[in-house]
């Protein structure tokens, strides 16, 4: 089980990055033998609940988990081949911000900032802002000691 104290650190972050990105989904996320938890949201839509699990392959965020890099797009339907993502398909989000969440020098999880609307190309800043937060959660599961979930533990 992920601790209160993590998740409740997760909640905070995500508010003040959707407020300070204007974005109106931020999501964590802990990734986890090919899956993708929802630890942390705060969305207007309600495709997305906290504690969903969702095969990794069918998120933006596989790419930043197999890339281990930060990943920053403000019209996803103008890029090659990502309209026929299989998330873009479903639910066409536009706007995409996320950074890999690190944990004993692996990718744990990432955190994330949708919206369904294009949006202005991101600034250095709000990249590093992103960046700061997941470092910040880094820290946070350092210091409750979280390491993984197996399935059977959701």
């Amino acid at each position: 089980m992920i601790p209160k104290e993590l998740v409740d650190s997760c909640h905070k972050l995500v508010n003040a990055g959707v407020k300070e990105l204007d974005m109106p989904i931020g999501i964590v996320s802990h990734i986890y033998n090919g899956l993708y938890e929802i630890i942390a949201i705060n969305s207007e839509m309600g495709a997305f609940i906290h504690g969903a699990v969702f095969p990794l392959e069918q998120t933006y965020c596989r790419d930043v988990f197999h890339t281990d890099k930060t990943i920053a797009i403000t019209e996803i339907g103008n890029v090659a081949g990502l309209q026929l993502h299989p998330l873009y398909v479903s639910i066409p989000l536009e706007a995409y911000i996320s950074a890999p969440i690190h944990h004993d020098d692996e990718v744990w999880g990432t955190i994330n900032f949708t919206s369904t609307t294009l949006h202005q190309p991101f600034a250095k800043a709000d990249i590093q802002r992103v960046e700061q937060y997941a470092k910040q959660i880094s820290e946070f599961v350092e210091k409750v000691g979280v390491i993984s979930r197996a399935p059977w533990d959701v």
